[in-house]
């Protein structure tokens, strides 16, 4: 390939090269009435005073010292709704806590206090650290703790309110999807001729369905189109799965927010009880709630109306889980006379990261606007970094994670980030190539994810059928093997010498399938076959099969096309599996006795998905594989709202890094048949004074 001048390249394009999604009439009104919902509450901002306002001279908390103005004027904003925009890094968790303790000091009692958050982890930090600060348990009274916790605790205590048995059960992910399973067996739906969708995919559906307020063929119309021949018969699964729970007196996690919400609209003495207990309502995340957990939200403050809601819109990047952006963006609609507050002071980034990503914000097409600053000292503009291919982006990382090592920099204060786990394949083998420890976040790793197991398996048999492992692993994928029928065929395979030959099973119900594998097997054997080669005719025979039992099997597939691009560098199956083999689970990784950079024990560099890295920080990240079509990923390109979330998903990324920013892709990306080449858009609309780019 021709070298690339790849600064030019970015340099040369405009916003206007890219192809911009199309929106439906609907969606122009919808967008103009959120613009306008956000532009209409600036004149219920509450702006810094030149003197800060009074705080009541007994307390013993020096608030005014703690906070600064806008943390101050959140932090004593008790009446009434109020509306907190906190910027990232900008102090919010500190923010919440210091109005509870204010709460409490101005003679709240703590239970008449509620915080909702959405992990038990940050509630209890919460409640700590008020008790620390007003130097009594009071902090730790208050009634805090998630959506889902909360709703728990109520409905079992108010059972008899709502006609509720108390001793119901909770069912977990797993729980549900078994008993999905249980339902779509007794339906028979497991019999059909076409390979009916798994538990887990089932349960996923239900579930989005039901987080999202929306029917289920509303589901699998909008994301799992290959699944819409069996609507009706999820939908007839979903009735079962809810029957089920009702006569065996159990509540999955979706149940706990339905039926407290019921709760609150169907039963005035169950409503007045809350009231009654709750005069103060917090809500932290909000931009992560889901239409329910909204409408639980109002209900709780219906009567006394003192809510205060505290987020970001910029960071609202959950919405496959179920999260409404349009909540915080609606909550002046809901509430019209509620206070304002932004809080825009970062106390994480440079000056000169938070201009880059205040550009990068500033192209929304809705959101409230703010622009973060810090009094922090510069380190130096985001570098952007074009390479011609993954293996040179990659060891450019590493060189420069050694690089800032050798300055000072913990590995652990590095993070490299991506949109999706394939985006870091590369840098993983690096990183494991230099024996670097680190430790991934946000799935698992790319050894450890099944339909690279399941490659990876059938090549370990074409080197060594004896394997009874990778056989049992294998075999388990051909509909009508189980257990049992594989350790049968499994002692077949070894009777005869590790031989590829079923005819002796032709006649069963798996008998096709089975000579199928076996004429793979012998064909990927042939020793004129390169290692790649071997996995491009292993990849043929297995698509069909991921196909038809995962929904996103083309996002897996990408993973088997990296797959096989490391092995276009091995000349020997057995080499490209012992190197492979040597990547170990990512739960062991910093526990074995592996060689260092030295003899210290370090901790890990980190490796995630921007979902996973949300809320964390480093002083240094690498932003990586910015092409248009994997960030922002292709999906997403030819949809208005959905491009804005991956808009706000490169946001969080980069508001993720302290002191050093770089941002980095390869001159081409291909992913079987389709070939990624233009830098991301993002960069594109980013005012090109804002960073530094090399080719």
């Amino acid at each position: 390939m021709v070298g690339i001048n790849l600064a030019q390249d970015l340099l040369n394009l405009t916003p206007e090269a890219f192809e911009q999604p199309v929106a439906t009439p609907e969606l122009f009104v919808k967008i103009d009435r959120l613009a306008k919902i956000t532009k209409e509450i600036e004149k219920n901002l509450v702006k810094p005073q030149a003197k800060e306002p009074a705080v009541h001279k007994s307390l013993k908390i020096n608030y005014r010292k703690a906070l600064n103005p806008m943390q101050l004027a959140a932090a004593t904003a008790t009446e009434g709704p109020v509306l907190v925009i906190a910027g990232a890094g900008s102090g919010k968790t500190r923010t919440i806590i210091y109005r509870v303790a204010y709460l409490l000091e101005r003679g709240v009692p703590p239970e008449q206090i509620l915080l909702l958050t959405f992990t038990r982890k940050a509630a209890r930090e919460m409640m700590t650290r008020a008790s620390r600060l007003l130097k009594d348990d009071r902090g730790t009274r208050i009634m805090g703790g998630t959506f889902h916790s909360f709703a728990n605790h109520m409905l079992r205590r108010y059972s008899k309110l709502i006609a509720l048995k108390p001793d119901f059960t909770i069912a977990d992910t797993t729980d549900s999807a078994d008993i999905i399973d249980f339902v779509r067996r007794e339906l028979k739906l497991d019999k059909q001729k076409k390979a009916f969708p798994r538990k887990g995919r089932i349960q996923e559906i239900i579930s989005k369905a039901r987080n999202c307020d929306v029917t289920i063929g509303k589901v699998i119309e909008d994301q799992y189109t290959g699944l819409t021949e069996f609507t009706d018969d999820i939908e007839l699964v979903a009735a079962g799965f809810t029957g089920f729970k009702r006569n065996h007196h159990i509540l999955d996690f979706d149940d706990l927010m339905e039926v407290m919400r019921e709760a609150l609209k169907q039963s005035e003495p169950f409503r007045q009880r809350m009231a009654h207990l709750f005069r103060y309502v917090m809500v932290d995340e909000f931009q992560d709630t889901n239409t329910i957990q909204k409408e639980i939200s109002d209900l709780l403050a219906s009567k006394h109306r003192n809510i205060m809601v505290v987020g970001d819109d910029s960071q609202s990047i959950y919405s496959f889980r179920g999260a409404n952006f349009e909540n915080i963006l609606r909550f002046p609609e809901t509430y019209p006379d509620c206070a304002y507050i932004r809080i825009e002071q970062n106390y994480r980034s440079s000056p000169d990261i938070l201009d880059f990503t205040n550009s990068v914000i500033s192209t929304a097409k809705i959101g409230y606007r703010k622009r973060l600053f810090s009094r922090k000292k510069s380190k130096g503009k985001p570098q952007v970094r074009g390479f011609y291919d993954q293996t040179s982006e990659a060891e450019f990382i590493v060189d420069k994670i050694l690089e800032l090592r050798e300055a000072g920099v913990p590995t652990s204060e590095m993070a490299v980030l991506y949109r999706a786990t394939f985006h870091g394949t590369f840098v993983q083998a690096e990183l494991l190539k230099r024996s670097i420890p680190y430790v991934v976040y946000g799935g698992i790793r790319f050894t450890e994810r099944r339909h690279v197991k399941d490659m990876i398996a059938y090549l370990r048999i074409i080197l060594n059928p004896f394997d009874a492992v990778c056989w049992n692993r294998v075999l388990k994928l051909i509909p009508g093997i189980g257990n049992v029928t594989a350790s049968k065929i499994v002692k077949h395979v070894r009777e005869h010498g590790g031989k590829f030959e079923f005819k002796d099973f032709e006649k069963s119900k798996y008998g096709v399938d089975l000579v199928e594998l076996g004429d793979t097997l012998g064909r990927a054997s042939d020793a004129r076959l390169s290692v790649a080669s071997k996995i491009e005719l292993l990849r043929a025979y297995y698509s069909p099969i991921l196909a038809q039992q995962e929904a996103d099997h083309e996002v897996r597939l990408r993973d088997v096309g990296v797959l096989y691009e490391l092995a276009a560098r091995y000349e020997e199956l057995e080499r490209f599996l012992s190197d492979f083999a040597l990547d170990p689970p990512s739960n062991q990784f910093q526990d074995r006795t592996t060689p260092r950079i030295d003899e210290s024990e370090e901790d890990p560099v980190v490796l995630s998905t921007v979902h996973s890295a949300k809320g964390l920080e480093w002083n240094t990240v690498f932003v990586v594989h910015l092409l248009d079509g994997l960030f922002p990923t292709d999906k997403a390109v030819g949809n208005i709202e959905e491009l804005e979330e991956e808009r706000r998903l490169f946001y969080v990324a980069c508001t993720r890094a302290k002191e050093r920013l770089y941002i980095s892709f390869p001159s081409y990306v291909q992913s079987w048949g389709t070939f990624f080449t233009i830098p991301s858009r993002f960069l594109v609309e980013v005012d090109r004074d804002r960073y530094e780019i090399k080719g």
